[in-house]
């Protein structure tokens, strides 16, 4: 690869840095590329993507931003998780790596410029996703208006139930 194409792929690679709210490494061995493409597209659906480059590429991209403290990391057959639901992708690499049978294997993260061990992205994985927190407190605003809807229409029902068997009793 020449220099100039290097260049282009570093700035590429930094753009996706820059536009990520987090960032996961982890580490790949034997993956078929059928499995890649798996975990691909279930990642594009957690609003995430995974990328394979060179190391010293990726170092030289990530050095400017904010996941700096990925660098110490690189290293091994390593690929990168970009994401922009945090929750939402570390539920997918964590379930993953563990159905994989070693062959991709989480090492480390990064969210907001701090890091995130291994340990910690699990547990991010066991945190509702974004969509779910919404349905959350939409139910939430909601179960008072439906109790208040309930509350009302229950007098009406034992009127009308009263009519009715005062009714039958006068025929």
């Amino acid at each position: 690869m020449k220099r100039s194409e290097k260049s282009v792929l570093v700035e590429k690679i930094r753009k996706r840095f820059l536009e990520s709210e987090a960032v996961f490494v982890v580490n790949q061995n034997k993956m078929t590329v059928a499995e890649t493409e798996n975990l691909r597209k279930q990642l594009r659906a957690a609003d995430s993507s995974y990328f394979v480059s060179k190391n010293t590429l990726t170092k030289l991209a990530a050095a400017e931003t904010s996941f700096k403290c990925l660098l110490p990391h690189l290293s091994g057959q390593t690929a990168l998780v970009f994401s922009r639901d945090i929750t939402g992708s570390a539920k997918v690499i964590s379930e993953y790596a563990s159905k994989s049978d070693e062959r991709i294997v989480v090492v480390c993260g990064s969210y907001d410029g701090k890091p995130l061990s291994a340990g910690d992205i699990k547990t991010l994985a066991m945190l509702p996703s974004a969509d779910e927190l919404r349905a959350n407190i939409i139910a939430v605003i909601q179960t008072p208006a439906r109790r208040t809807a309930t509350l009302l229409q229950a007098p009406a029902a034992q009127i009308a139930r009263l009519l009715s068997k005062y009714s039958e009793k006068q025929q």
